[in-house]
Order: structure tokens, then sequence, then C-alpha cells
């Protein structure tokens, strides 16, 4: 089981995210309790037809991460756009010789639980700051706001942005950020 550590109010974000119905019927899409659309598909199909994350769904089926997305239990990928990951080509992840580093930095873009950026920004107001919330790859990651934007930062101190439209599917969220969370 992945070790959560869960401070300043992200508890009651995962809680709210894991209570959002996410749909599993075959109709295409449903509404959450929240009003959000949420994809029957899971996450692993909605990334491969997203405008913008090819690199990362590519990404995932190379390391075989992708099956873990095609699965039943619920999760949030912090999704680097394809832009974020052309800023990263020097550190060679693209390589086959590097896939183990490339699975590693993909772990520490996923957190347990299906949460979207109205969850994150909830649980941000909630406990009046930051929240902090460990990866599978179990390293730290800190959600704040910088104005209306939804900023995460890693314990290395890359920083990023959520930005785009985030995906809601039947078995968790992308959020596409603008920024590998990784320093090379």
């Amino acid at each position: 089981m992945i070790a959560t550590r869960l401070r300043g109010g992200l508890f009651t974000a995962a809680a709210l995210a894991l209570a959002m119905p996410l749909a599993a019927c075959n109709s295409g899409t449903e509404e959450a309790a929240t009003g959000e659309t949420v994809s029957t598909d899971t996450l692993a199909a909605e990334l491969g037809d997203a405008d913008g994350l090819s690199t990362i769904s590519t990404a995932m089926k190379d390391t075989g991460l992708a099956q873990v997305f095609d699965g039943s239990a619920s999760y949030t990928l912090l999704a680097p756009t394809d832009t974020a990951f052309e800023a990263v080509a020097g550190a060679g992840l693209d390589k086959p010789e590097n896939r183990a580093l490339l699975a590693e930095v993909l772990r520490d873009h996923v957190l347990p639980g299906a949460m979207s950026g109205e969850d994150i920004a909830k649980a941000i107001e909630t406990s009046g700051g930051p929240v902090e919330m460990k990866t599978m790859g179990e390293t730290a990651v800190t959600f704040s706001k910088d104005g209306d934007a939804l900023v995460v930062k890693s314990a290395d101190g890359a920083t990023a942005k959520i930005t785009g439209k985030e995906m809601l599917a039947a078995n968790g969220s992308a959020l596409p950020i603008d920024t590998v969370l990784r320093k090379f």
C-alpha cells in the first residue's frame, strides 16, 4: 500500500475526490456530483486521445505504466504536456536505455486517488495554504496557488502550473502541467 502523507486539508480534497462518483457505464461521458464531465473510458484511453499529451501517453506505454491506468484503481496523473517534455529532451528520457529513469520520473507524477483541479483548490483554501501529498514514486509534491493558477512543486524544487483542460476518466484524472517535475 502506498503511504500517503496528507497535511493541511489535503485529506479533504482526497475524500472529495474519492467520493466523486466516476461513471462506469458505456455511454461515453457522465456528470459527476460536482457537475464536471467524466468520461466512462479509462485514463489510459483518455490519454491516448488527448491533444498535447501524446508524449506522456507514449511514455506510459513504453514503461508499462499505461496498464495501471487501464485498471480499476483511481489515480491522479500530473501530466506534462508535449512542450514540457520537449524542454527536457536533452535528458534522454526517450532513449530505450533510460526506460527505468523514465518510469521513475513518471511515478513521481502519479498520485493515489482521483482529484480534480477544483478539489485541490478547495484543499488549499480549506488549509489556508499549501498542501502536500506523496506520489507513487514516494516523493512529496506541494500544491499552492499563484493568483488563480494552481502550482505544484516537487521535492527537488521543480515547479509546474496546471494548464489546459483536465481529464476526468472512469478510473482517475489527468491534470496537464507545463513542466516535467524533475530537475535535470
